[in-house]
């Protein structure tokens, strides 16, 4: 029986001509692979119903193209529905995508959903609002909050408007009092202008800080960096992407299946999926195992043992 994908694309994401060239390359791309994909074009808004439609409709996945914004809009509809979620990775970030081994190749990418199964991955949640891959507190979501003030202004893309909003950034750099509590340790209370917490976690296990090695190990990441000036805050992140987190001493890390988040601040910016919001605290993070039903790269064939 032929498979049955929808795919829905960005609708704000180019210009008109371009989303049409787009879809039309979405749609032949798995009709190549015997996948029939119905592709339309939708705002960010009109996702969430879009998806819950479709999926009534009996399609074997919804697939979404787009960038992390986009996932994390799409992982809340499908935990919500428990629909099959696939990911074509078209946006300026697809941290997501390239920890399932994807690549920004359209050919390729529809060629990984195809031989892909279903499997079921962990999300983060926190206050109800579903993440992929992090949440963080302080510097990013400022950052982010920066960078789309210039683009608004100067109509800079995203890479063009960074480099201005980090150092706007860490001229006025951002500092809370944090309390938290991981699973049942004691809360400790520490100073920092960037907290991070990881859908699973992103030091392999302790060591180098980076991809993640694991989306299904129930775990929250935590990474605290307790260093209030800008010039120690980057030599702490670069020394921890470089050398782990024993590498860099004014970082923090710890792992468990709840986070709670007390501040002063009864309002707290987030950014989430790199996408800012604002909620109200206390944040209570948790992992919610096996919540996300994606299209995932089939586990390896065993090989034959070699004769002797």
């Amino acid at each position: 029986m032929t498979r049955r994908y929808r795919v829905f694309v960005n609708s704000e994401a180019g210009s008109v001509g371009e989303s049409d060239q787009q879809r039309a390359e979405i749609t032949a791309a798995f009709s190549e692979l015997g996948i029939e994909a119905d592709t339309d074009a939708v705002s960010p808004d009109d996702l969430p119903s879009a998806m819950r439609e479709a999926w009534q409709h009996g399609v074997d996945a919804i697939i979404v193209a787009g960038g992390d914004g986009t996932v994390n809009c799409a992982a809340q509809v499908a935990v919500d529905n428990d629909i099959v979620l696939g990911v074509l990775p078209m946006g300026t970030f697809n941290h997501f995508a390239k920890d399932h081994g994807m690549t920004a190749d359209l050919s390729a990418a529809a060629k990984f959903l195809s031989d892909a199964v279903v499997t079921a991955v962990d999300v983060g949640e926190v206050n109800g609002s579903v993440f992929v891959n992090n949440a963080s507190i302080g510097v990013y979501p400022k950052m982010v909050g920066e960078r789309e003030g210039i683009r608004a202004r100067r109509g800079w893309g995203k890479i063009r408007a960074a480099p201005v909003a980090i150092v706007r950034t860490l001229r006025r750099l951002p500092v809370s009092r944090l309390r938290l509590t991981v699973d049942e340790a004691a809360p400790v209370v520490i100073v920092t202008p960037f907290l991070f917490v990881g859908n699973g976690l992103f030091d392999e296990h302790g060591e180098r800080v980076g991809q993640r090695t694991s989306l299904t190990d129930q775990n929250l990441g935590v990474y605290v960096i307790a260093a209030t000036s800008p010039w120690r805050l980057i030599a702490n992140a670069v020394r921890a992407r470089l050398g782990g987190v024993k590498a860099a001493p004014h970082m923090d890390r710890r792992a468990g299946a709840r986070l709670v988040v007390e501040s002063d601040q009864s309002v707290l910016e987030i950014a989430l999926d790199g996408e800012p919001t604002e909620l109200r605290g206390p944040l209570e993070f948790r992992s919610r195992a096996g919540a996300l039903r994606v299209l995932a790269a089939p586990e390896p064939k065993p090989q034959p043992d070699p004769p002797r």
